[in-house]
């Protein structure tokens, strides 16, 4: 069951090493596995003028992502608000985000020493058109989707 709210932004925050202060004003997206919150995304530093999003998960249980779930995660920023990007940073240790992020046809950097002295923050990127065009949302026959008019 997918749930909204400031709860789910705590749960994030408390999720996220160095995320102590949490996200100021943001919008949550959580998944329940009964009664339990499992897994959690905020969205945050939204920028109107540049339809730039950042996005920040975090989640309990390794299988918790399924293809509707990412749909329903890249439906807010790219289609309630009409986002042309989304933008994440994560630790360049995090190798199940990396993974995703790179399957779903996103652009990546790594910048050393941006989380911390020791530690490179990777970011990735992802444009309205890249996600549009990625495997998860392509029609049953492997063509791009159309993206509706704004």
């Amino acid at each position: 069951m997918t749930v909204w709210g400031d709860f789910v932004a705590d749960f994030v925050a408390r999720n996220i090493p160095g995320c102590e202060r949490g996200f100021g004003p943001c919008q949550a997206m959580g998944f329940r596995s009964g009664a339990d919150l499992v897994a959690g995304v905020v969205y945050h530093n939204w920028s109107p003028e540049t339809q730039v999003i950042e996005i920040s998960a975090a989640a309990l249980r390794m299988k918790w992502l399924n293809k509707a779930r990412l749909s329903a995660i890249f439906a807010y920023p790219f289609e309630d608000i009409k986002c042309r990007m989304v933008v994440a940073r994560i630790s360049e240790h995090n190798s199940t985000a990396r993974r995703i992020w790179r399957s779903i046809g996103s652009d990546e950097y790594v910048i050393p020493q941006l989380r911390s002295p020791t530690e490179a923050e990777v970011i990735y990127t992802l444009r309205r058109d890249q996600w549009l065009n990625s495997k998860f949302m392509r029609a049953e026959h492997g063509q791009a989707v159309t993206p509706k008019a704004a």
